[in-house]
């Protein structure tokens, strides 16, 4: 089971490009609102000076329009922003083109310039729409934009504006059309480029089999081996082994830590059910990190508990780590699917305790098997009290609660003692092992471990 099923790859490669496609349509929504309502302001402010109530009647329409289109797009309403602010400017454009930007010898027409950008936004915005709104609507902002530009349209009517305010309003429109426009085409160049290459190798790299896991080995007090974290690595045909900091951020920015999370997830499965065929292997853990878009995908319990019934792998072997940043948001649907991960005999750890939005009531509400102190408590344990302090206390904590507490980042045989005299059950670091490939973790399982002399043993009363 090294590639992901394939099923699912169709979903994962719509989610990343979907990610991408929302990204671009909100920053343009948000630009055109912004700039509906300032240009609203502009002109009902000058009108209004003049005592032009008519024409600040409709300047105050466009910027309640603006302002709907912002909120809407803020609150990720992209669909219905951008239904709302297409009609609304192609309708205000053709009214004022038509009734009062009407071109004359001394001043040209000048307001169709935003038919422009509103054309470039029209093909993006509606791109997944049906055709006849997908092209129909860019084909007739660039339409609009062509009759007026080329001929000299345009109503007698009582609203025209005289060519004294139409000759420097030209320069207004002119300058606030071509800057939108320009940052239209600048959020196409940025997102296209650079970020969309990244985001298909990496999806490539996904559906090709080039992910690969590494095993870090976790300890406990006696340094026998109880289980491992599962730390995945990106074996580029290129560049090597890539490490997660490099790729981890890119997927979580497109949508592909849902595929890659789905894929350790499987390969954890697959490697546990191997193990349990060995004697030596079969009593081992396996950590599994977890991202807040896997916790927060409607069907993540049954999938996980699938992937065990599939692979016959005793859940209470799985241990799912999540960090504190995926806590703060949705507490209680969190809480609720841990509870059910529970019940099924999943183990749950708080991975880097202590490093985000720590808070007591997470421990109360949570049923969790074990917390996680981070490495940068344990690196300068030694050296810095403040850091001693908090490392004992989350012992302390651990202990009440009646939760495993793991440290991670042990790299002395010093920090390892003190970790271990002060009642920390498990460890885990470059002092007892970096993370190893498979063979040559199982192989690091297997090798004969130098005992323990009596004076090293963990005593009874601190042991916790």
């Amino acid at each position: 089971m090294n590639l992901p099923r394939p099923s699912a790859a169709a979903d994962w490669d719509l989610s990343a490009e979907e990610a991408l496609h929302r990204r671009r349509v909100r920053r343009m929504l948000l630009t055109g609102g912004t700039v509906m309502v300032l240009a609203s302001l502009w002109w009902g402010s000058y009108f209004a000076a003049q005592r032009w109530w008519g024409m600040v009647a409709s300047d105050v329409l466009i910027c309640a329009a603006g302002l709907a289109v912002v909120v809407l797009a803020w609150r990720q309403r992209l669909r219905a922003s951008s239904l709302l602010i297409l009609p609304v400017v192609v309708l205000v454009l053709v009214l004022q083109s038509l009734l009062l930007d009407v071109p004359t010898l001394a001043a040209p027409r000048s307001v169709h310039l935003y038919l422009l950008p509103l054309g470039v936004f029209a093909l993006v915005a509606f791109r997944h729409e049906k055709p006849w709104l997908a092209r129909g609507a860019p084909l007739l902002c660039l339409a609009l934009f062509l009759g007026f530009s080329a001929t000299q349209a345009g109503l007698d009517s009582p609203f025209q504006l005289p060519d004294a305010l139409r000759v420097w309003g030209t320069w207004v429109n002119a300058l606030l059309a071509v800057s939108t426009l320009f940052v239209m085409l600048h959020i196409l160049q940025t997102d296209a480029s650079p970020l969309t290459a990244r985001q298909i190798e990496l999806r490539k790299a996904i559906e090709r089999g080039q992910m690969v896991l590494h095993y870090q080995p976790q300890v406990d007090a006696e340094r026998g081996v109880v289980g491992a974290e599962a730390l995945v690595r990106w074996r580029h045909p290129a560049r090597g082994l890539v490490m997660p900091g490099d790729f981890i951020p890119l997927a979580e920015r497109t949508g592909l830590i849902l595929p890659l999370g789905d894929w350790v997830l499987d390969e954890a499965c697959r490697q546990l059910a191997q193990w349990g065929r060995d004697p030596v292997l079969a009593p081992l853990v396996l950590s599994v990190n977890v991202s807040a878009a896997q916790l927060h995908q409607a069907d993540f319990v049954p999938r996980v508990i699938d992937g065990l019934r599939a692979a016959a792998v005793a859940p209470e072997r799985l241990r799912l780590e999540l960090t504190e940043s995926v806590l703060v948001q949705d507490l209680q649907t969190i809480a609720d699917k841990m509870a059910a991960l529970k019940t099924h005999g999943v183990t749950l750890s708080l991975d880097d305790f202590g490093t985000g939005f720590s808070s007591l009531s997470y421990l109360k509400r949570l049923p969790l098997d074990e917390l996680k102190i981070d490495q940068s408590f344990v690196q300068d344990l030694l050296e810095v009290e403040s850091d001693a302090t908090i490392v004992d206390s989350m012992l302390a904590l651990g202990r009440s609660l009646g939760l495993k507490v793991i440290a991670e980042g042990v790299e002395t045989e010093a920090q390892w003692r003190y970790l271990r005299d002060h009642g920390c059950h498990l460890f885990q670091g470059y002092w007892f092992s970096p993370p190893l490939p498979q063979e040559a973790f199982e192989a690091w399982v297997r090798q004969p471990k130098a005992p323990l002399a009596d004076g090293d043993r963990p005593q009874a009363a601190s042991a916790g």
